[in-house]
């Protein structure tokens, strides 16, 4: 849809003043606690270094995409909210849309990516430290990365309909693959938990196994299980309504159903940030120290 008949179908429907400053504040608000969530849990990651580094390497992504849709992104969409009350919003829902392209689906693919990582790592035993090496999950995360900025831009510059078909590719893809990942490794851990607890005793006595235990492989894969649902139960509403926009021909960027929505997906990247609190202990610590030390260098 060009973007003069967005403009003809383009419709605020928050035009009571209270609405419109509860919303905007809450993106404010919301910009902040992510900006700072994650870089928090940026500083705690470079701390800890119980975690394998692949699986580091690619929690310090998530957690940096979060941080530049705290940074950059929810503020731009701040300011393409005040641009609709000025009327002055179409470069800016140009430049918002192809971040929310590029990010959105990174931070998808990105937790994916996770959950096939710890499946290789259940499955491939001493195999999985030669099989994925930190170069390999670089370049495979800078391929991903590449693709979804180009296909942002090719959604803004060129075809949109081609740009939302590969993203639906990449999405229904992702999620496919992170149910495939969580209930392979849900049966082999109820299958074979003793059978592994044995073998990972037994190489790690001999120096030669993978560095972890069943009880903090199991903690990871919870962790990264709660950052999936949150991200589906964030962008949930997004995407029935634009099912719902695509079925009926309804479309209003500015109506408040997609100002709430797009509000409740960047939601995620404040949410993002207590889960890995919540749910790694080592990370919990680190943000704990680093606080701590603020403070007294603050006081």
């Amino acid at each position: 849809m060009e973007i003069s008949q967005l403009h003809a179908n383009f419709h605020w429907v928050i035009d009571e003043t209270p609405s419109f400053v509860l919303i905007f504040s809450l993106n404010i608000f919301l910009a902040f606690t992510a900006t700072l969530g994650n870089t928090l849990v940026l500083i705690a990651l470079h701390k800890v270094s119980s975690i394998h580094p692949p699986t580091k390497f690619l929690l310090r992504w998530l957690a940096m995409t979060d941080f530049c849709v705290g940074v950059i992104v929810q503020p731009l969409f701040a300011a393409f909210l005040m641009g609709i009350k000025s009327g002055k919003w179409q470069t800016l829902y140009k430049i918002l849309s192809t971040l929310n392209f590029i990010f959105c689906g990174f931070s998808l693919t990105i937790a994916t990516v996770i959950c096939v990582d710890r499946l290789l790592a259940l499955l491939l035993g001493l195999r999985y430290r030669h099989t994925v090496t930190l170069r390999r999950v670089r370049c495979l995360v800078l391929c991903l990365f590449l693709a979804l900025v180009v296909n942002g831009f090719i959604y803004t510059l060129f075809s949109r309909d081609f740009a939302k078909s590969v993203e639906f590719v990449v999405v229904i893809t992702s999620l496919f693959l992170s149910v495939f990942s969580h209930i392979k490794i849900f049966l082999k851990l109820r299958q074979h938990q003793a059978q592994v607890r044995q073998h990972v005793a037994h190489e790690q006595a001999n120096g030669g196994g993978i560095p972890m235990n069943i009880e903090r492989y199991k903690k990871t894969v919870s962790t990264i299980f709660w950052v999936q649902l949150a991200l589906v139960f964030c962008y949930f509403p997004l995407f029935i309504s634009l099912i719902v926009a695509t079925a009926t021909s309804w479309y209003k960027v500015g109506s408040i159903v997609y100002v709430c929505a797009s509000t409740v997906v960047y939601f995620n990247s404040t949410l993002n940030p207590i889960l890995f609190c919540w749910k790694i202990r080592e990370v919990r610590q680190a943000v704990k120290i680093t606080v701590k030390q603020i403070r007294c260098f603050s006081s």
